[in-house]
């Protein structure tokens, strides 16, 4: 397909419309005799149809429109789901998610989805119980599932359906003409964002012309559309004479009455110059009826100048490249305000520091706007879940509620990116091995169901996640056991391990307690990688387990990647950052007070004993000894629950840094160095990695 200037905007809405449809089909199968959701799926269905009838993907529409004449037969209470509807309808819905993302890989959309149709077909046609069931437990569809003639201006019995559903679910029908200005160059363009604005308040059921007509501007002056809303006429019309070079809109308000008046009624009439439009035919039916069943109104566009204008969307997309060249902006200015804060403080001019003053001020506030726009829930990674928990669960045979909370967390961008596999492979973990089969939560006493619940919070300059089940839990002896087999660790260190490293060994690589190799897990690969990337990001794991009683999964994640305060520290002629977040308390020790044990320097820290690393030692400094002072400052910085004493020159000052990668130019040379800074004098100071020091 050629380039499209609206093909970002559909993959962005389809995107939205598939979740929509497969999360409310998850509180479907939870409820399936709720006609509400329902109706919010097969809106969002019928939007999608339409968007992808539009952009000419006619795989996409034809199978949505199966997928809608199903949802009609559930909605007009002629079909109850049930397991075999449910699982043929997740097939769509993963047959559709498949075609999208061959659109956004620069595809056309096509896919092989015969088996898919042939079930909804089956479905259609009263197998409602799989392969090889009897047909007469159903009634076929009759004139829903007929092909929609899309060259007639009539609309059919399943659209009708569709209007008077709508109108007992609350909602308002609409038939409304637009008429586009003689003088328009570019009809089509003023018809789609016509399309597109109602599209934001609603749903449109019918269009005459047809939209692939209207696409190729196959239409002289008018055009009409059926129309789903929760406004007024008023409100519509507003939100049609809101585009440029439209001329008038007619907006006639239907009821069911006056729906039933259009299935009786005189359709070839719609056609421009073949007598009373559809409309007119619909309004005098109701008008000579006891009590009006159709309200119109009719505005032409207001002079320039006079008359309100129609609220617009107060959100908009952003393309991601123009957020990060945004940050990368504002880093530039911050390093700069950084250096204008010294060179003020140099002159000590009063007016000058002033100013300075000021700009850091506003700097701060643009800070937290340019922060925020960075800022992304974690919805948007774990929205997918329910439905993966829900098929593993269905293919081990187990029973599993996923209760998520806090999904409106936000975190940086950067950070949500990273989130997905390590997630994945968690609960995956977590249905597979945490969660105990039937049979056992039965002996055991536990409800068939297991509980899994997948929270994220907030806390200071981190972001928490946890996952935890109620299932048997860690068992330290069959993973001390299977480590020392594996060769991991030596039965002499097994001995001395406490109950929280045994738990630590399930992230090494190639570690598993499974028996068996299976689809699911037993390859030794997972939490693995679930370590490797959350340390890479700047996080870490904990692990709590109760044998019997179930596991947590605790994830500690750095609110953003990009800019972060840190302590500025010296080391001989050399600048380093740490990262604040990771610094528990800072404190001077007098060199006899340091020991060493077994070859490792300690210091006692309140009540407990805790490493030394000297940053000497560890960068090889040629200009700082530690062993030469009397005294040495030391940062306390923790990973987890372990705590290490890190030596430094002196504390500089606590400071806003920008983070830079260092890319290529020290690939593989990089240990404990997270990334550098740059400072307000110029210089380079490199970002010391704290999560690499701590073993």
């Amino acid at each position: 397909m050629e380039n499209n200037q609206y093909l970002s905007m559909f993959i962005d809405e389809s995107q939205e419309h598939l979740q929509a449809i497969n999360d409310n089909f998850m509180k479907l199968e939870q409820d399936p005799s709720n006609i509400n959701i329902v109706n919010d799926i097969f809106r969002s269905a019928h939007t999608l149809k339409g968007m992808s009838a539009t952009m000419g993907f006619e795989d996409l529409a034809s199978l949505t429109h199966e997928m809608e004449n199903v949802l009609y037969l559930v909605r007009d209470r002629k079909l109850s789901m049930n397991n075999y509807i449910f699982d043929v309808m997740f097939k769509g819905v993963d047959s559709l998610e498949k075609m999208v993302q061959d659109i956004v890989g620069g595809g056309t959309g096509k896919a092989d989805v015969r088996e898919v149709l042939k079930s909804l077909k089956g479905i259609l046609a009263g197998n409602i119980n799989g392969p090889g069931a009897s047909a007469a437990s159903a009634e076929p569809v009759k004139a829903a599932a007929a092909d929609q003639s899309l060259d007639e201006v009539k609309v059919n019995e399943f659209e009708i359906g569709v209007m008077k559903n709508s109108i007992e679910a609350g909602y308002a029908v609409f038939f409304a003409e637009v008429a586009v200005r003689d003088n328009c160059m570019l009809k089509a363009a003023r018809a789609y964002m016509v399309f597109n604005e109602l599209e934001r308040n609603g749903e449109i059921i019918h269009s005459h012309p047809t939209v692939q007509d209207i696409e190729a501007e196959k239409f002289e002056k008018y055009f009409s559309v059926y129309y789903l809303t929760k406004s007024d006429a008023a409100g519509v019309e507003k939100m049609i004479m809101s585009i440029s070079e439209i001329d008038a809109a007619r907006v006639v308000t239907l009821d069911t009455n006056g729906l039933g008046t259009l299935e009786t009624g005189d359709y070839s009439a719609i056609v421009r110059g073949g007598g009373k439009k559809a409309e007119e035919v619909a309004l005098q039916t109701a008008t000579n009826s006891e009590s009006p069943k159709i309200a119109e109104v009719v505005t032409p566009k207001a002079a320039a100048g006079g008359g309100g204008q129609a609220v617009q969307s107060r959100t908009i997309r952003v393309d991601v490249e123009r957020l990060d060249a945004l940050m990368n902006l504002f880093s530039e200015l911050l390093i700069d305000r950084v250096r204008l804060e010294q060179l003020a403080q140099k002159i000590g001019n009063n007016d000058l520091n002033e100013t300075v003053e000021h700009m850091t001020r506003i700097t701060s506030d643009l800070q937290n706007v340019v922060m925020k726009l960075r800022m992304v829930p974690v919805d948007t990674v774990f929205q997918r879940f329910p439905r993966m928990v829900r098929d593993l669960a269905k293919s081990l045979d187990k029973k599993v509620d996923l209760i998520v909370s806090g999904a409106d967390t936000e975190v940086d961008k950067t950070v949500v990116e990273e989130l997905g596999d390590p997630l994945v492979h968690m609960l995956r973990n977590a249905v597979d091995h945490g969660l105990e089969t039937l049979s056992e939560r039965k002996k055991v006493g536990k409800s068939e169901t297991g509980i899994i619940h997948l929270r994220a919070f907030n806390a200071g300059n981190d972001v928490f996640i946890e996952i935890e089940e109620d299932g048997r839990g860690i068992n330290p002896e069959r993973v001390l056991s299977k480590a020392v087999q594996k060769g991991l660790v030596s039965p002499d260190q097994a001995k001395k391990m406490t109950k929280d490293e045994i738990h630590q060994l399930i992230f090494a690589s190639g570690f598993s307690t499974a028996e068996a190799i299976t689809d699911v897990s037993g390859r030794g690969v997972g939490l693995d990688v679930v370590k490797s990337k959350i340390t890479g990001i700047g996080g870490d794991v904990i692990v709590d387990s109760v044998m019997g009683k179930g596991t947590k999964f605790i994830i500690r994640l750095p609110l953003t990647l990009s800019i972060i305060p840190a302590m500025l520290i010296k080391a001989g002629s050399e600048t380093y950052a740490i990262p604040l977040s990771s610094i528990v308390e800072t404190f001077v020790v007098e060199k006899k007070n340091i020991r060493t044990v077994h070859g490792t320097p300690m210091v006692d820290y309140r009540k407990s004993v805790i490493p030394i690393i000297f940053l000497s030692k560890l960068f090889d400094l040629p200009d700082f000894n530690e062993e030469d002072e009397d005294e040495t400052e030391l940062a306390v910085i923790r990973k987890g629950d372990k705590l290490v004493a890190l030596s430094v020159d002196d504390f500089i000052a606590q400071q806003e840094i920008v983070i830079k990668t260092l890319g290529e130019y020290l690939e593989g040379d990089t240990f404990a160095i997270m990334g550098a800074t740059i400072l307000g004098n110029g210089q380079t100071a490199l970002i010391i990695d704290t999560n690499a020091l701590i073993k």
